[in-house]
């Protein structure tokens, strides 16, 4: 009899971008393909909870269960929804209904457990536009965060926001310390005269030059990366790389170009369920998808882990929010 299969410590990738319509779901659906093709497997998780469609995406109209079942408690696990759509992937289709992007504090937590817990080697999380808590969390939790741009100023803008945003919530929350926090918040929630993250640093030194270090540990290993999405030209390429400096000026975090996808015809959408939206073998982007797959795959996930993390799959807020029942609660979450 073969041993039984050890589970592997999977990567998880969240697909952002700040504002519907720039093909994030398209992103997500070719990524977790690609990396299937690769041979690893993949779980993909739409919890773009207001909105989810990427059932639809895949071909499958009428899954049998979807996130909707975790979060009522009808299954215990992520594992119990899964529904193979590809080689190597298999889909956790997500919930349309309303109010269910606005997740309370006990069940955003319970959800963002039971993704590091599914049983593949690269989880792929497709989370929903905009910067609601759950959306920033879900980003701020992963590995790996891909943040999808379209050559637009609103989705420069829009997906700029999301990274900050998540920025900021990661900073807050690594410290404890109330008057920390509120420090951190008074520099950081003024949007017209708000610090930046190297002039918050510069004021946190000479108070805890311990939390300076934790963060800029923190930030040095952020994982984030840009995938242009609908290019036409090379100058909206060039657009996208010129991202890059301003958000390690303004943010400290790296946050290179991964893929510029081209618009094609393959992925402009279709009136049937599976179509336009999955690229063919032969269609230009298929190759994007791929080299981005083996960009993720090749991450260091150590590094991205840091040694804090190499035994777990959680970041150290989600950890200090996640205590017993029978624990002081959390703290009510406070504005970014």
């Amino acid at each position: 009899m073969a041993a039984p299969r050890k589970k592997s410590v999977a990567r998880i990738v969240a697909v952002a971008g700040g504002k519907g319509g720039v093909g994030k779901s398209t992103v997500a659906a070719n990524l977790s393909l690609a990396i299937g093709r690769l041979g690893h497997r993949v779980a993909l998780v739409d919890a773009d909870l207001g909105a989810a469609n990427l059932h639809t995406m895949m071909g499958a109209l009428h899954p049998r269960a979807s996130l909707a079942d975790f979060l009522d408690h009808n299954v215990d696990n992520l594992d119990e929804v899964r529904l193979n759509v590809a080689p190597n992937v298999d889909l956790i289709p997500g919930a349309s209904r309303p109010g269910s992007a606005n997740l309370p504090v006990a069940q955003k937590l319970r959800l963002i457990r039971a993704i590091a817990r599914l049983d593949a080697d690269c989880i792929v999380v497709d989370v929903g536009a905009g910067t609601s808590y759950t959306v920033v969390d879900l980003v701020g939790a992963s590995d790996l965060k891909l943040f999808v741009v379209a050559p637009q100023l609103p989705s420069l803008h829009n997906a700029y926001a999301l990274l900050k945003a998540c920025v900021h919530r990661v900073v807050r929350k690594l410290s404890d310390d109330e008057t920390q926090i509120n420090l951190i918040d008074s520099a950081l929630a003024n949007e017209t005269r708000a610090r930046t993250i190297v002039q918050l640093l510069a004021v946190l030194r000479p108070m805890d030059p311990s939390l300076v270090d934790l963060i800029e540990d923190t930030l040095s290993r952020f994982g984030a990366g840009l995938v242009g999405n609908m290019l036409t030209s090379d100058s909206e390429v060039g657009a996208m790389t010129r991202m890059s400096p301003l958000i390690n000026d303004h943010l400290r975090v790296s946050a290179p170009v991964l893929a510029a996808i081209r618009r094609t015809n393959s992925l402009a959408g279709g009136l049937r369920a599976g179509t336009g939206t999955l690229a063919t073998s032969s269609d230009e982007s298929f190759a994007s998808f791929r080299a981005l797959a083996r960009t993720v795959l090749e991450a260091d996930l150590g590094r991205l882990r840091g040694e804090a993390r190499q035994q777990q799959t959680m970041p150290l807020w989600v950890s200090r929010e996640d205590r017993p029942a029978t624990a002081e609660p959390p703290p009510a979450e406070q504005p970014h």
